[in-house]
């Protein structure tokens, strides 16, 4: 795969968009790096049989350091709520390992489906009233988050997002977890979930090979250009979240899922 002046700028663009989005929702920015890989990942020639799976694989791999540079700047602003991350990781780790190997036999279609309904439903929800976030924290029994973390983890192999956009709702709703905390302990989960699902993706053996600068599904080089831009941005994100109202947050957020929906309808 030729990295062009122009793709080099565009995957720049997108990671530049992407680290926001992770720093200040807490969602990791696959709701911007998968479609635009899929996009270019297919003007590149990657076989349309491995395309969606390497646009999958690449934006997990990406979202690792873009939601490791926003644990950074919430973890110095003291708005994670550590107490709950041993509790959601494990299963968030697992989850996001069995999920990407999951994905390379599975029909996406099916799947991509089923997450658009309910992300719809969610974004309603969310945008009319009632979601995030919660008044206090609510006692959580340690198996319940071990299967909240197994499900995030899923919809992170699963889709190619890093699986915020359910945690943060089951922060908000389930743990009554404030607006203000829910990003930065979203990433502090969903790092674990890209982690797993990003090392799924890098270690499969695919059956049509994506292209050269493949390693499994992961495109090595794009990786290294939107984490250059994803990582300082993130960190811009994590400041701006600090500094804007909770109904603003819950919104924004809401609309972002709406995205996804819409990328997950158009991409089946």
């Amino acid at each position: 795969m030729e990295l062009t002046l122009a793709f080099i700028a565009i995957v720049a663009a997108a990671g530049l968009v992407a680290g926001f989005v992770a720093g200040f929702v807490g969602v990791g920015g696959g709701i911007i790096m998968v479609p635009v890989l899929l996009e270019l990942f297919r003007a590149a020639g990657v076989p349309e049989a491995v395309v969606v799976q390497a646009a999958m694989g690449t934006s997990l791999s990406v979202a690792v350091f873009s939601i490791g540079s926003a644990i950074v700047r919430h973890g110095r602003q003291k708005r994670i709520y550590w107490r709950l991350v041993p509790m959601l990781a494990p299963g968030s780790l697992a989850g996001g390992w069995l999920a990407a190997r999951l994905a390379t036999v599975l029909p996406g279609s099916w799947l991509q489906l089923g997450l658009a309904g309910l992300l719809a439903v969610s974004a309603v929800r969310l945008f009319r009233g009632g979601g995030p976030g919660g008044t206090g924290h609510r006692r959580v029994k340690w198996w319940s988050g071990v299967l909240v973390g197994l499900g995030v983890g899923l919809v992170a192999g699963l889709s190619g997002l890093a699986g915020g956009i359910v945690l943060i709702p089951a922060l908000a709703l389930v743990l009554g977890l404030p607006a203000g905390w829910l990003a930065g302990t979203s990433s502090a989960v969903i790092v674990f979930s890209s982690a797993g699902a990003a090392l799924s993706y890098l270690t499969a053996r695919p059956d049509v090979a994506p292209g050269d600068g493949f390693v499994g599904y992961v495109a090595l080089p794009v990786v290294g250009v939107l984490a250059a831009a994803a990582v300082p941005s993130a960190q811009l994100g994590a400041w701006v979240n600090r500094r804007v109202r909770g109904v603003v947050f819950r919104r924004v957020f809401a609309v972002l899922m709406l995205l996804v929906v819409v990328r997950l309808l158009l991409s089946r």
